[in-house]
């Protein structure tokens, strides 16, 4: 939306309303905008019907929004999942959450609503300007109630001059901050050339002809264009990966082949993963029936070798069989060593062990127990 010079600005009182209009410079009364409206009518909600919470620490940060909803949930916890967040732009960053008598109260001025382009509320409107001006200090009277912001605090407060200046005093801030209203704030608005559309407090509310009053599209449109691009990235990114997938798998079925011709020979034929099983009920039945238990003595060395054990070579007989190997150090043979002196299928008798280049060269003998 286009900066507009006048303003139409809707407040509440009681059970009644007013119109205003700010013509840039100043704030008067108003007759309210004409049916064929073109410039932004601002619905300013009693305050009251809000809580604001001021973040601590960098609101500049990338997750503020996220970072606010924790501090909120942190030091009110009873309110649950109630808290929002609105950050119009820049390092402005407010946390509220809504009363329960909101929507009574949008229901209840329902006809007057539907002409309004945004809702907010006066405090909201100073609080910006006061962000715009760079104010760290200021304060601000509504109705039945004051908030005087003082860095990253926010302090509500009811009764008159007194209770003001113990406030000022129990801070110490000994001079006045500046004093923000909505003539002033507007003033400020105009002159950065802020978008009321962005201190939009509620959304997604309807007027009695079912029109939405929330004109400000700009954050969906903006989103709907992020969630789009996330998507192509994550479908090409995912391509990407099904080719190289594919690549792959084609080289693992290459080298599967090499390891069935390797074991099957030439010609491994039409069903070499059954032959291999085959093969192996062979390896299982020649070890029960007296033969050397391959697979055996196989898995325990793997349960017992180290990380990085490196096997030279073996050869097996019909009693006993020998292991050629390197490891690392003789802290990794010992434990090595007492593992397999567990196994109570094999007996292990460390026959050689020499310092090599690289770690230890050793030498193994096992022994069927049958």
């Amino acid at each position: 939306m286009a900066f507009k010079k006048i303003v139409y600005i809707l407040s509440f009182k009681g059970n009644g309303h007013r119109w205003m209009m700010f013509d840039g410079k100043t704030l008067s009364e108003s007759e309210g905008p004409a049916e064929k409206n073109r410039h932004p009518v601002v619905a300013l909600l009693p305050d009251p019907l809000f809580f604001f919470f001021k973040p601590r620490g960098a609101i500049k940060a990338r997750h503020a929004k996220s970072a606010t909803i924790m501090q909120m949930n942190y030091s009110f916890p009873a309110k649950g999942d109630k808290f929002k967040v609105l950050r119009p732009s820049g390092g402005a960053v407010l946390g509220y959450s809504e009363h329960d008598l909101l929507n009574r109260f949008l229901d209840l001025h329902r006809d007057v609503l539907a002409k309004a382009t945004v809702l907010t509320s006066e405090f909201t409107v100073c609080w910006r300007a006061a962000v715009a001006e760079g104010l760290s200090v200021w304060n601000w009277k509504g109705q039945g109630m004051r908030l005087l912001a003082c860095e990253d605090e926010l302090t509500y407060f009811r009764g008159g001059e007194g209770e003001f200046a113990s406030r000022l005093e129990r801070l110490g801030l000994e001079s006045d901050p500046e004093q923000m209203d909505l003539e002033k704030a507007c003033a400020v608005l105009h002159k950065k050339k802020i978008r009321w559309s962005r201190l939009n407090l509620v959304s997604g509310v309807r007027s009695g002809t079912d029109k939405s009053i929330v004109i400000d599209y700009k954050p969906y449109a903006v989103a709907a264009i992020l969630v789009s691009l996330i998507g192509v990235l994550f479908i090409a990114g995912q391509y990407h990966r099904w080719q190289q997938s594919s690549v792959q798998a084609k080289e693992w079925r290459g080298k599967l082949k090499e390891v069935y011709v390797s074991a099957l020979g030439p010609n491994p034929g039409s069903d070499p993963y059954g032959k291999i099983l085959y093969k192996l009920d062979q390896l299982k039945s020649g070890g029960e029936s007296g033969g050397v238990d391959v697979l055996g003595l196989l898995a325990v060395l793997s349960e017992s070798a180290p990380v990085g054990i490196e096997i030279e070579g073996f050869s097996l007989g019909a009693d006993s069989g020998n292991i050629r190997g390197k490891v690392s150090s003789y802290e990794e043979l010992d434990a090595m060593m007492e593992k397999l002196a567990a196994d109570s299928r094999f007996n292990f008798v460390l026959e050689q062990a020499n310092n090599i280049e690289g770690g230890i060269s050793i030498s193994l003998r096992a022994e069927y127990n049958r």
